[in-house]
């Protein structure tokens, strides 16, 4: 492939989740005028919107950095004090408003420097392997909830929902079986690749502990989710945000839209629209909240983490000694 050519495939690659994410903009405000939308935005309580929001991401960036300081001292001991792993968390939180995967390469450049020198087998590779750990955890967490609301939600659930994530789950299972050696009879062995290393490290129940970890999210993102949304004359009772929002946030994380905008809006759409018929706010008000609501989501956190933005630039020029990659 020439240079010229190559070139091309990389802009193609990169501008594709932004013209994923118009399309299917495109294709919702042609089915709801932008105008309605702009007046749900404006004819929302957004007091009551704010107060009942801010606090499920305040609890999210309480229990996702706690998490990562246990998982960071699960595999990479002595891993990181709390306050330490929320400056690795509001690297994340902030590059997450311009791309989620750079967000993640921000993540490893960061831990792979602090603790590359202290932590023996912790170089960049490993916290790249630790990071990529907590990711597959997290849409194995979605994936279980999902499973449960696909089932909830009986005939309203999609047909192809349940076969896509039976598809998932089992493919979950078994990669996570080929880390561990546990397919070796059938001549599959993992490489021993640095980047592995947390995976062949992770036992069954490090899987578990991480699911139970995240387990009150999805409780309260139902109950403040069910509150919020009314402040734009909305009515969805919790249980059937609990049963929805695992497979809105999965279309949220499909690589076909940038900043998880577009895919999440259609699912809340999809699902909600009945809802949205039957109350005040209509269609316009639900795919108003869907937009306010993602957005607050995403700026809270990275206010929130923000303050802890110096430390994590202290640990990059302190550091020190951080392995190289290779």
């Amino acid at each position: 492939m020439t240079w010229r050519g190559s070139a091309a495939v990389r802009f193609a690659l990169a501008a594709a989740p932004f013209l994923g994410a118009a399309a299917i903009l495109a294709a919702l405000f042609w089915r709801i005028p932008p105008e309605r939308v702009a007046a749900a935005l404006a004819e929302a309580d957004l007091s009551r919107f704010f107060a009942a929001l801010i606090p499920v991401s305040l609890l999210y960036v309480v229990l996702d950095t706690g998490l990562m300081t246990a998982v960071l001292r699960w595999f990479h001991p002595p891993g990181l004090r709390f306050a330490e792993a929320l400056a690795v968390r509001a690297v994340d939180y902030l590059v997450t408003l311009w791309n989620g995967r750079a967000s993640q390469a921000a993540m490893v450049g960061t831990l792979g420097r602090r603790l590359g020198a202290a932590a023996p087998g912790s170089g960049y590779w490993e916290c790249a392997g630790t990071i990529l750990f907590l990711d597959l955890c997290q849409r194995g967490h979605l994936l279980v909830w999902a499973a449960l609301g696909a089932m909830a939600l009986g005939e309203r659930s999609p047909g192809q929902i349940p076969a896509a994530l039976g598809i998932g789950v089992a493919a979950s299972v078994l990669f996570i079986a080929f880390l561990r050696g546990r397919l070796r009879a059938a001549g599959l062995g993992p490489p021993r690749w640095r980047l592995l290393k947390t995976f062949r490290s992770a036992a069954p129940r490090h899987y578990l502990l991480v699911l139970a970890w995240k387990a009150p999210l999805i409780a309260a993102a139902a109950l403040g989710h069910s509150l919020a949304v009314d402040a734009f004359g909305i009515e969805i009772g919790p249980l059937d945000l609990l049963a929805t929002l695992p497979i809105i946030f999965l279309a949220g994380a499909l690589p076909i839209a940038v900043a998880r905008v577009g895919t999440a809006q259609a699912a809340w759409v999809y699902f909600h629209a009945a809802d949205a018929a039957a109350s005040p706010g209509g269609e316009a008000g639900l795919l108003a909240y869907s937009l306010a609501a993602h957005l607050t989501f995403l700026l809270a956190n990275a206010i929130l983490a923000a303050p802890f933005l110096p430390s994590a630039w202290r640990m990059i020029i302190q550091g020190g000694g951080g392995r190289r990659f290779g």
